[in-house]
């Protein structure tokens, strides 16, 4: 039986980066970036950060209702969506990032931080859990090098088809799951083109903008990241 798919955003991302038709990790030198972004979003739509004129800010944690708690502290910590019954590696490690930096910093700085590690921890874990092998070697015997191959394919290509309806407009924002208008937005933030080509970016512009902005600070700081680096 296939295993259930991995619930936080970063791991979904991943799984979504996967060229399916070619079976292999498309090359993506953004794709850290973008789970970065992906655990942000993730901790923003939790309640357990706020937006405060462009800087990423500490809350108490989420109030009763669900929304962000408003408060500096960050006493609470988060339990962070997972995979397999723990919590997401880069969401963990945001947080405590955050939680340790002696001021507030904008939500592109905590995107660029680290995003080559976010790649390694991601796909580790989903190692761990079954969902990818990684075949590590060497090249001249002094370089190290790593396939990734993806085990459980049927969830993964159901998710981006359920993905692709968002895009192509075929659901309304309005009634999509969350994560599916979140990983659209930062697939196409990130040039994750598995899920958003850069022909599908010119033909839905107005479509991504709005899913970008649903998902929130996190998503357009990555947008505007894309758009200095073609400029």
């Amino acid at each position: 039986m296939e295993p259930d798919l991995p619930t936080s955003l970063p791991a979904k991302l991943y799984l979504l980066a996967y060229n399916l038709e070619k079976d292999r990790m498309y090359p993506n030198r953004r794709l850290g970036q973008a789970l970065r972004a992906a655990a942000l979003t993730e901790l923003w739509a939790g309640g357990w950060l706020a937006d405060d004129h462009g800087l990423a800010r500490l809350t108490d944690g989420p109030t009763p209702d669900g929304g962000p708690a408003g408060g500096p502290s960050g006493r609470a910590a988060p339990t962070p969506r997972g995979g397999v019954g723990r919590a997401d590696p880069v969401v963990a490690a945001v947080h405590r990032q955050i939680t340790a930096a002696a001021e507030p910093r904008t939500w592109a700085a905590w995107i660029d931080l680290d995003h080559r590690a976010a790649v390694v921890e991601t796909r580790d874990d989903l190692e761990a859990a079954r969902w990818v092998r990684v075949a590590r070697g060497q090249v001249l015997a002094v370089i190290p090098t790593t396939a990734v191959a993806l085990l459980e394919r049927p969830g993964v290509r159901e998710l981006n088809r359920a993905a692709g309806r968002v895009l192509r407009g075929e659901v309304r924002p309005e009634d999509a799951a969350p994560d599916l208008v979140a990983l659209v937005a930062l697939a196409a933030a990130g040039q994750v083109i598995t899920l958003v080509s850069a022909g599908q970016r010119r033909a839905f512009p107005d479509r991504l903008a709005d899913l970008v902005a649903r998902t929130g600070p996190a998503a357009a700081a990555l947008a505007g990241r894309r758009r200095a680096a073609v400029g």
